[in-house]
């Protein structure tokens, strides 16, 4: 079928006749001052049927921009998206079934109401333009009444999708921070970061329960309850804070995720909530970090409380499982599992300044052992255990000897 059989007849309905019975309607007075115009792009490449859509639109109040077929339209909604755009169907070059197509293929553009305006009648041609995707058809000749009517629901369709993408915008971004609060009370701010980017915003991180390999780190105040004796509870308290602010700052030096204070001892973990490769010499480098940063702490006590402290560790890696785990009124995000347990036992047999770790820690250090001196202990029994326990332990010195 030619293009001019495709069109209707121009000789059926005047111009000028078309204009007249329009603006004669009270249903089309222009919009109330101070209300902003909706911004409508007219894509048609017959200039007369273009003017009369836009004297139409103009007459309504709204704002105009003109294009005279497929790719001039892509380059002026680059430049601007409008509110809402008229596309005529047979055009030059892309038809507007293929220019609906892209725009509505576009995340950027796929938003905004697009009306085909087609003398094809068929149900064939209308099955094309929805799958294309057109958010609605008008057939020509383009009566005012109709016209308006359209464009007007349609601005109220853009505008109702605009503010759904700001509320789910705004609940999302308040999701995010959020968490991003909750997990900076475990986690360094890179892990933070990282826990954010691959995770589903839409969900919790910290309500999933995960099982997993970690390795578990006990650190502990040797010391602590002569320190309690002796001196005022404000300054028991001051002491307690330098200790937990120094040990979880090394711990987020290495990446490690800080879980339970009880007392005078810490829980860290490594490989949660994200898996390490080499989370048990990251857990090894960070305790050597701890006992070599707290020794000086030391030393300032001794002379200035006249108190003896020092820091005892236990390692361990196994299986655990991480997540969200109390009560109604309490709830905390820890790991639990035989791993997490053994290294509280170590730590409670190590002496200050040692770590004491598994052997399924030493197994997995490729260098870090070796290189702080790690010396094997006769096996230990822990309780729950059948078999006597293979344990390492490294004695660690301010200067490392």
């Amino acid at each position: 079928m030619s293009r001019d059989e495709q069109k209707p007849d121009p000789g059926q309905v005047s111009l000028n006749e078309l204009v007249t019975r329009t603006f004669t309607s009270r249903e089309h007075a222009p919009l109330s001052a101070g209300k902003s115009p909706g911004h409508v792009l007219v894509v048609d490449d017959q200039d007369d049927n273009r003017a009369l859509i836009v004297r139409y639109l103009s007459q309504a109040g709204y704002a105009i921009r003109q294009a005279s077929n497929g790719e001039e339209a892509l380059r002026s909604i680059a430049l601007a998206k409008p509110d809402v755009i008229l596309m005529d169907v047979i055009m030059p070059g892309a038809s507007g079934f293929d220019i609906c197509r892209r725009l509505k293929d576009d995340p950027e553009t796929l938003d905004i109401p697009l009306v085909l305006i087609t003398g094809l009648q068929s149900k064939a041609d209308r099955v094309a333009g929805i799958d294309a995707g057109a958010d609605d058809f008008l057939s020509k000749p383009v009566y005012a009444e109709e016209l308006i009517a359209r464009v007007r629901s349609l601005m109220r369709l853009g505008e109702a999708r605009r503010a759904l993408e700001e509320t789910r915008l705004a609940r999302e971004i308040e999701q995010r921070q959020w968490i991003h609060r909750m997990f900076e009370r475990y986690v360094s701010p890179k892990l933070v970061k990282e826990i954010l980017d691959q995770g589903d915003q839409r969900e919790n991180p910290l309500e999933r329960m995960l099982r997993l390999e970690v390795v578990a780190l006990f650190a502990d105040m040797r010391g602590f309850t002569r320190i309690a004796e002796k001196l005022e509870p404000s300054k028991v308290v001051e002491l307690l804070n330098v200790f937990f602010t120094l040990i979880t700052s090394v711990a987020y030096e290495h990446e490690g995720t800080v879980f339970n204070m009880a007392g005078d001892s810490l829980l860290i973990g490594f490989g949660v909530p994200l898996p390490q490769s080499d989370s048990a010499e990251r857990a090894v480098r960070a305790a050597s970090g701890m006992i070599k940063q707290f020794q000086f702490h030391v030393a300032d006590w001794r002379d200035t409380y006249g108190i003896e402290v020092g820091l005892g560790v236990g390692i361990c890696c196994g299986g655990a499982i991480a997540g969200n785990v109390g009560s109604p009124t309490y709830m905390n995000y820890t790991i639990i599992g035989d791993a997490v347990n053994i290294a509280a036992r170590l730590m409670q047999n190590a002496k200050a300044n040692e770590i004491l770790i598994s052997e399924s820690v030493h197994a997995r250090l490729d260098y870090a052992a070796e290189q702080l001196q790690s010396v094997a202990l006769a096996p230990m029994t822990f309780k729950g255990k059948s078999a006597a326990m293979p344990v390492y332990c490294i004695r660690v010195s301010r200067d490392g000897e």
